[in-house]
């Protein structure tokens, strides 16, 4: 039940929501009080351009209704405000970067997301995931022999957590190897400003237009009749081939898909937020190694306790309420997806990391209804990979030091951490 929020509780809110927004170091340290607060108080707020929305049942009910509630979050008011404040130079980097998120699967309403979503579901299946598990494995192993060649010291767990998930991906566009370590920088600033509505705007807009000439490179390559490599059976390839209507993807929209893959925040913070967990838990890692059976269920207690993504956005669509709060049309929504999965009325005892949850799985940090993430399961893979290689290599593997979450607000991962396995 929602206790009444007075003024003055009601402006605390206000204030400690945007400087979480702003990139305060101390709110994004600690964004749990400041939820627990916004569900018990205000679980509807509007802060700046946006409402805030911090309850499960209100975000899943968004989640559900795609009449009033638009994926295409970049007609929000979140995005007009930004717009307003730019000009010259910087509004027209900030239109290229939103008109190349335009075509991104998960901005999108039907029919054009149905469009989309039938060309990119096979490649992202269970099993056609499943078929990656021992590439994958290889993977990790090369990552963490890497590590161990450089001495039984404390390691930046960053060499996996990131690296895994990154390469898996760069391996299914069949990036070579040598193209890795551009592609890291350029992910590393789109994704960023994609976490934080371009606050890094000049160096979100060269990475996204390196990734674009590099992948209109890559699909000109893979076009039937192309004198480089042509078509073959991997990812690109079979997304230029055309739909049973005899249409295809643009390239705007294979770029833009590139690009979403590349620079996912989910599974790149996933093995650093799980080991930062289970250390802070220490029965859970024991019972982890004394139980490997529990590992799917973990996963999924992972992605509900620590998830990287932390916030998604929807347009509202026509005048309507959320819970007799009123919003407006053209009013961007943010959904703390964080925030709900430590919901004490969906989750008993959320602030526990419980590995046995029966009820884990029950996350929305992959979103729900149609719009639920078809990277799901690889996410799933990478982590259950890299967590498995990780500690059967290091079983009494620890957090060596403090560290720092990075500045942003939709992804929560820290940008090192040093970890010793001795």
């Amino acid at each position: 039940m929602t206790v009444a929020a007075t003024g003055a509780r009601l402006g605390d809110l206000e204030e400690r929501a945007t400087r979480f927004f702003a990139l305060d170091p101390e709110m994004l340290a600690d964004p749990w009080s400041l939820y627990a607060d916004l569900r018990a108080h205000a679980p509807v707020l509007r802060v700046g351009p946006v409402v805030v929305v911090s309850r499960y049942d209100d975000i899943k009910a968004i989640f559900r209704d795609t009449e009033r509630f638009s994926n295409r979050r970049q007609t929000g008011s979140r995005v007009t405000e930004k717009r307003a404040a730019l000009g010259g130079d910087e509004l027209a980097m900030y239109d290229h970067l939103i008109e190349h998120d335009s075509h991104h699967l998960g901005l999108n309403d039907p029919p054009d997301h149905s469009r989309l979503r039938r060309f990119v579901a096979r490649a992202f299946s269970v099993r056609a995931i499943d078929a990656l598990r021992s590439e994958a494995e290889e993977i990790a192993e090369e990552l963490l022999d890497g590590i161990a060649a450089k001495g039984d010291g404390p390691f930046d767990l960053g060499a996996l957590s990131f690296y895994l998930p990154f390469r898996v991906v760069c391996r299914m566009l069949r990036i070579p190897d040598i193209d890795v370590e551009s592609f890291r920088g350029w992910a590393l600033a789109a994704r960023r400003g994609l976490g934080t509505n371009y606050e890094n705007l000049a160096e979100a807009y060269d990475a996204v237009r390196n990734i674009e000439a590099y992948v209109h490179d890559v699909i000109r390559s893979r076009r039937p009749g192309s004198a480089a490599d042509g078509p073959g059976d991997d990812l690109v390839s079979n997304l230029l081939a055309a739909g049973e209507d005899g249409t295809g993807l643009s390239d705007a929209e294979l770029t833009t898909m590139f690009t979403v893959m590349l620079t996912s925040g989910n599974a790149n913070d996933m093995i650093s937020n799980a080991v930062i967990a289970l250390d802070a838990f220490p029965e859970q890692r024991t019972l982890l190694h004394e139980r490997p059976e529990l590992t799917s269920n973990a996963i999924e207690e992972f992605f509900r306790y620590c998830p990287s993504a932390h916030g998604v956005h929807r347009a509202v669509a026509v005048d309507t309420e959320i819970d007799g709060f009123e919003v407006r049309t053209g009013e961007t929504l943010r959904l703390l997806v964080a925030s709900a999965n430590h919901d004490p009325a969906r989750f008993p005892d959320p602030e526990r990391l419980d590995i046995e949850r029966e009820d884990a799985k029950h996350h929305v940090d992959f979103g729900f209804g149609i719009h639920t993430c078809l990277g799901q399961w690889l996410a799933r893979l990478d982590i259950e990979v890299g967590l498995t290689a990780l500690y059967r290599r290091y079983p009494d593997l620890r957090v060596a030091g403090e560290f720092d979450y990075r500045p942003e607000y939709n992804f929560r991962g820290p940008v090192r951490l040093w970890v010793s396995g001795r």
